[in-house]
């Protein structure tokens, strides 16, 4: 890698770092929103006296009847928060590595 293509890692990377993180954040919000949404179905079903059975497994038949969407887009929200991870993580180790060249390449000079 050239001290070119170094200096330019070193000035976009901040950047794009910034902006996974921005994305990291607001998919852990949006997580949480879905986990608030299933709690107050959940609320709501128990409150109206929808949910009757008599053992946990029943209880939770009867609730997925009636949430598995929001239970749907909760998984879809963990995956989204994951892969956001993946790609801050990715690019932090990416700006750590041409830190580091930048500093090779000063020591040779």
């Amino acid at each position: 890698m050239t001290k070119e293509e170094v200096l330019q890692q070193l000035q976009q990377l901040p950047e794009q770092l910034k902006e996974a993180e921005a994305d990291y954040y607001a998919a852990l919000s949006r997580l949480e929103d879905a986990k608030l949404a299933l709690r107050a179905k959940e609320c709501e079903l128990f409150s109206q006296g929808l949910i009757s059975g008599r053992n946990e497994q029943a209880r939770d038949a009867e609730i997925w009847q009636h949430t598995h969407e929001l239970q749907r887009t909760l998984t879809r929200a963990k995956v989204a928060v994951d892969q956001y991870r993946v790609d801050y993580d990715y690019l932090k180790n990416k700006l750590d590595n041409a830190q580091l060249m930048a500093q090779l390449l000063l020591q040779l000079d």
